[in-house]
C-alpha cells in the first residue's frame, strides 16, 4: 500500500493551482479597488506623495474620462467630476475637457463630483498633503466652491465643522 503524493502528483496540483491564480487574482484586486474606501486610501496615498520638498508633480483633472492624474499615475473617478476649484479660479466640465496644474505655490483646492444628487468633494492640502472627503448637498457644494474659490478656506471650516 502507498502512502503520501508523487512528485510528478505535486507538480500537476502546484501548476494547477497557480493558472488558477494567475486568472482569478485580477479580478480580486479589482472588486477590491472599486469598493469606496480603496478609493479614498489611492487618492489620499496620491496627494501625500504629490509634494516632495524642492519638486512637486503635475496634477491632471480629465473631466470626459472621469479620471484624476498625479505625476504618473491615473485613478479613475466612481462618479462624473462636475469642477475643480483653486483659490483665485474654478474649473468645470462644461468649460474644459482636461485640466492640469502644477503644484507648485499652491496650498488647497477641492475636486467636486455629482453622484445623484449629492456631491462628493476631495479637499486636498499642500504641502501637508492632507485629504478631506465630504458628501455633500448642492447647497454646501456650492458654498464650498465659493469659499476655495475666494481664498476663504477658514471659512468654510467654520460654517462645515462636523
Amino acid at each position: 500500500m502507498r502512502r503520501g503524493f508523487t512528485l510528478l502528483e505535486l507538480v500537476i496540483v502546484l501548476t494547477l493551482l497557480s493558472l488558477l491564480l494567475t486568472l482569478l487574482f485580477p479580478v480580486i484586486v479589482k472588486s477590491d479597488l472599486n469598493s469606496d474606501s480603496s478609493f479614498k486610501i489611492k487618492i489620499s496615498s496620491l496627494f501625500s506623495s504629490a509634494f516632495t520638498p524642492g519638486s512637486s508633480k503635475e496634477v491632471c483633472i480629465n473631466f470626459k474620462k472621469n479620471s484624476l492624474k498625479v505625476g504618473e499615475e491615473n485613478v479613475k473617478f466612481p462618479w462624473k467630476i462636475e469642477s475643480l476649484v483653486l483659490p483665485g479660479r474654478v474649473v468645470s466640465s462644461e468649460s474644459v475637457t482636461r485640466y492640469c496644474f502644477d503644484l507648485k505655490g499652491l496650498t488647497y483646492g477641492v475636486i467636486i463630483s455629482e453622484n445623484g444628487g449629492k456631491y462628493p468633494s476631495i479637499l486636498f492640502t499642500f504641502p501637508a498633503g492632507e485629504t478631506l472627503f465630504y458628501n455633500l448637498s448642492q447647497a454646501e457644494a456650492d458654498t464650498l466652491k465659493d469659499k476655495v474659490g475666494k481664498g476663504r478656506i477658514v471659512e468654510w471650516f467654520s460654517y462645515y465643522s462636523y
